[in-house]
């Protein structure tokens, strides 16, 4: 396993200054944001500005390791022509960066259309979006984001469910149990990684406990101490033989800097670089 930074805890920062504090700090890789709003990375960016951004994150020695877009498939009629328009284009930047993963989402659950024809329109979806990538030879992978609140992906049994059947080398999830810290899809670790072993392409790390002022919710907290057990966590992920990234998205309300310096000493003492 390896470890990497999620610019997204750097948002207020422009990319290359992200760049050179992570690779100062001592990272090696590094995954980007790719949303509407520029921040960091347009998902209908050029593909020229992808390539400078590529050979950026190279001359501070970082390698691009995942590309988090935002599209949600699972969407009825334009909006969902639109949000495959998007992933595909997330996934053309992906392949330019030599991205191994690129994000993708599930919408949010809506009960006018209901589970099954949501889970029907992902998969159409899904199915289209691998069609294109390998007519196209695009070798990044679409990941899954195990998240709720505004996705449908709220536990790994949904992910499986929504999964099933397809060839995991090429589409996949990316496995992020802190999302599901606060019994909003909880299962026990190793069920977590066991439903979607083979499906699992990118790691998330962050962690909450319990709020001592709000009943039932949840705030950010240090790795080595929350909900998630991610000593644990890193044992299953070796069990299964992972070798990709961890990669951090810690929302402690502390400058990004004393987040990333502090994950990395966190890793190597679970022996992870």
């Amino acid at each position: 396993m390896r470890v990497a930074v999620y610019s997204l805890i750097f948002r207020e920062y422009k990319l290359e200054e992200f760049f050179k504090i992570v690779q100062e700090i001592g990272y090696r890789a590094v995954e980007i944001r790719v949303h509407e709003d520029g921040v960091h990375i347009s998902p209908f960016a050029n593909p020229n500005d992808m390539k400078i951004i590529k050979n950026m994150a190279e001359d501070y020695g970082l390698h691009i390791c995942c590309l988090a877009g935002y599209a949600r498939l699972g969407r009825p009629g334009s909006k969902g022509e639109a949000e495959l328009k998007k992933a595909i284009s997330v996934g053309r930047l992906a392949d330019i960066a030599d991205a191994p993963v690129f994000r993708i989402k599930i919408t949010g659950y809506d009960p006018s259309i209901g589970y099954e024809r949501i889970r029907e329109l992902f998969r159409e979806q899904a199915k289209r979006l691998i069609e294109i990538l390998k007519r196209e030879n695009i070798e990044a992978v679409p990941a899954v984001e195990q998240h709720g609140g505004g996705d449908l992906a709220h536990s790994t049994g949904i992910l499986k469910d929504m999964l099933r059947g397809f060839d995991p080398e090429r589409i996949g999830v990316i496995f992020d149990p802190g999302n599901a810290a606060g019994g909003e899809g909880w299962l026990p670790i190793e069920l977590q990684i066991d439903m979607i072993k083979e499906y699992i392409k990118h790691v998330h790390v962050k962690n909450y406990d319990w709020s001592k002022e709000e009943l039932g919710k949840v705030v950010p907290s240090p790795l080595n101490r929350g909900i998630v057990d991610w000593k644990k966590v890193i044992d299953e992920l070796r069990k299964i033989g992972y070798r990709g990234y961890l990669s951090l998205e810690d929302f402690r309300p502390i400058p990004p800097e004393d987040r990333a310096k502090e994950a990395l000493q966190f890793f190597k003492s679970m022996g992870i670089e």
